[in-house]
């Protein structure tokens, strides 16, 4: 069964789920229509800014219908999944942010980012913090070989600030999707320097 988008509207909760569920997609722009302002006002209850909340509320309705696709959604109980959903991105969003603070407490974001370096920090002898700058080198090269577009959303992601994939993908005018796939070709960029370069080292 589907109902037409106009019908949707007078359907009543239970039905909608169902249909959702079944990858009815007016159902499912029917459910965000009725809900979305409750998961704003559950992530803005707990701190996170507007337009981040908007950002956030926005994926957490993207990541259930891409489990709904996959066959990984087998109940949908609303609006409680969907805030769930949303405050989950909101502390994986802030406990991304406290890690790359805490990584290199500061400095370029390619350093805050990419370096897991202990071989820099002041108190390592001169041997290994040569060693780290090397890599640190080998990284940059790296990513100044990369398309402009995958050196903005880099750079972008990991800024002093970050802001979340979302809100990077509206800034740069992409997918959320894109955002990320790019990310992994950089690192997957940056990962292959990093082993030629060591390669290099050991010959």
């Amino acid at each position: 069964m589907s109902l037409a988008p106009a019908d949707c509207r007078a359907a009543a909760a239970a039905e909608l789920a169902t249909l959702a569920l079944a990858g009815h997609e007016p159902a499912w722009d029917e459910l965000v229509r009725r809900h979305s302002h409750r998961v704003l006002v559950a992530l803005l209850a707990h701190g996170v800014p507007l337009d981040a909340a908007e950002d956030l509320a926005q994926e957490a309705w993207l990541r259930l219908v891409e489990q709904q696709r996959a066959g990984r959604l087998a109940r949908l109980e609303l609006p409680g999944l969907a805030i769930a959903q949303a405050r989950w991105l909101a502390r994986e969003a802030d406990r991304t942010r406290a890690r790359r603070a805490a990584l290199m407490g500061g400095g370029p974001a390619l350093e805050r980012a990419l370096v897991e370096a202990p071989d820099l920090h002041p108190g390592a002898d001169p041997e290994s913090r040569a060693a780290g700058r090397e890599r640190l080198e080998c990284v940059r090269r790296a990513l100044a070989r990369c398309p402009e577009r995958a050196q903005q959303v880099f750079h972008a992601v990991y800024a002093e600030h970050a802001p979340a994939h979302a809100e990077v993908a509206r800034e740069l005018g992409l997918s959320v999707q894109r955002v990320r796939q790019i990310l992994c070709e950089v690192r997957a960029r940056v990962r292959a320097a990093l082993g030629e370069s060591e390669s290099e080292d050991e010959r």
